[in-house]
């Protein structure tokens, strides 16, 4: 089996006159896109990630004033191919 992952976006935005099946219809292009050549879907994992802001903002964090690190959750789009 092969694996590959693709990040699929962490929020959709859809204009106001559009409908939340709009939303999914942008998911569904990515995973079209993706599951050419016999890949297919195997899950859609969210994945946490941290990331130091560095010296100055851990010394601001010290005081109170906002946080020495940035957290995203990116969402993982997994496929697999048998071999």
């Amino acid at each position: 089996m092969q694996y590959k992952t693709i990040a699929g976006p962490v929020g959709l935005t859809i204009k106001k006159k559009d409908s939340y099946e709009d939303a999914v219809r942008q998911y569904a292009a990515i995973i079209d896109r993706e599951a050419v050549g016999g890949w297919e879907l195997l899950c859609i994992q969210q994945i946490p990630v941290t990331k130091n802001k560095g010296c100055l903002a851990g010394l601001l964090a010290l005081f109170g004033i906002g946080s020495m690190y940035e957290y995203v959750e990116f969402n993982m789009l997994v496929f697999v191919k048998k071999n």
